[in-house]
């Protein structure tokens, strides 16, 4: 049977804390009449059978259907029961800023397609600011519906978003004004009040504000290295060929010194020798006949993104993401990264 309850408030909160349900322990019934004390700081939401029935901002507030539109519009739902008791969750919300620390644990991959080698491996740390400014989007988007949610596991869920929403926002940065490695190095003290500005829609999404970002990224110390491997700056058939010299120097069976040299100097200075080798044979051959029709042939890249391939497709990123899943349109996975060579779409569109 459930208890009922004559107050609602949250007498006390865990130091990190920032979700709190009560009743604690599962469902209770509330008085009628019964007052809901809301502290400064705090924003308190009823939930019943998962829908929002209302919000109360700091104050003290009696339960009735008097003064509480949403009450009445339960009761003449027939809700109540025709008792002077209505059962609801409600989940208190700190909206404090919250600063949470935050560094790279894998660099964040910065496309910049026009400039050379295509794309730059960023490292960085630091703290960021945030603040709960919409309570119900925040606990429908950050899963929040539970007795007790703390910094640490919003930190877990937060993290992983940043950075995704960091690597995309950088790379439209980085497009849009033409950065390259250098460019993004030099720029980067800049980049802290931009992000604040291009990161705000995403964390609309999540029912936050961003406050304050402080975040320090540069460059990684073996970018190059970082995206060449990720098949950025040669195209996909000189990628898999530097690859099969990683092979040899790492086979202790079959390579004499090769394993000695190891890739370092090695591994580039092959990459740039066949890129080299294979130019004045390129202006030699004659054209090939595209597999593909020329329209969607040209200008696709030796090795694209899954977006980028969704543009040349005309479809959206999911569909790409879907055929690729299905088997349908070949891909390498790099990471949690997808990506497509020429032949392989080439290939597809041929059918």
């Amino acid at each position: 049977m459930a208890k009922v309850f004559d107050r609602v408030a949250i007498d006390s909160w865990l130091r990190d804390e920032v979700v709190r349900k009560f009743p604690p322990g599962g469902l209770g019934d509330i008085k009628l009449g019964s007052p809901c004390i809301v502290n400064p700081g705090e924003t308190a939401v009823f939930v019943r059978s998962g829908e929002a029935m209302g919000t109360f901002e700091p104050g003290t507030h009696v339960l009735t259907t008097a003064n509480v539109p949403f009450l009445m519009d339960w009761v003449e739902k027939g809700l109540f029961g025709g008792k002077n008791v209505f059962t609801a969750d409600v989940y208190y919300v700190k909206t404090t800023d919250l600063t949470m620390k935050w560094g790279t644990t894998q660099p964040i991959i910065i496309e910049h397609l026009n400039r050379p080698p295509g794309a730059s491996a960023i490292v960085g740390n630091g703290t960021y600011v945030v603040r709960v400014k919409e309570p119900w989007r925040f606990l429908q988007a950050m899963d929040a519906f539970r007795e007790s949610v703390r910094q640490p596991q919003l930190k877990d869920r937060l993290d992983p978003k940043l950075a995704i929403m960091m690597q995309d926002k950088m790379s439209e940065l980085a497009i849009a004004k033409n950065l390259g490695p250098a460019q993004l190095q030099s720029f980067s003290q800049d980049l802290n009040e931009l992000l604040i500005g291009l990161l705000q829609a995403e964390f609309d999404a999540l029912g936050m504000v961003l406050v304050d970002f402080n975040i320090r990224m540069g460059l990684h110390p073996k970018s190059l290295e970082v995206v060449t491997n990720m098949g950025y700056g040669t195209s996909y058939v000189q990628k898999q060929q530097a690859d099969a010299f990683v092979d040899a120097a790492n086979n202790p069976s079959g390579g004499g010194n090769m394993g000695e040299i190891g890739f370092g100097a090695m591994g580039m200075a092959a990459m740039q020798s066949m890129q080299q080798q294979q130019q004045p044979q390129q202006v030699q051959q004659p054209q090939a006949a595209p597999t593909a029709s020329s329209g969607e042939s040209a200008g696709m890249p030796d090795v694209m993104t899954p977006q980028q391939a969704a543009e040349i497709l005309q479809v959206s990123y999911e569909d790409v993401v879907a055929a690729i899943e299905a088997g349908d349109l070949k891909a390498r996975k790099i990471g949690n990264a997808y990506r497509i060579s020429k032949a392989n779409m080439e290939a597809f569109l041929a059918g």
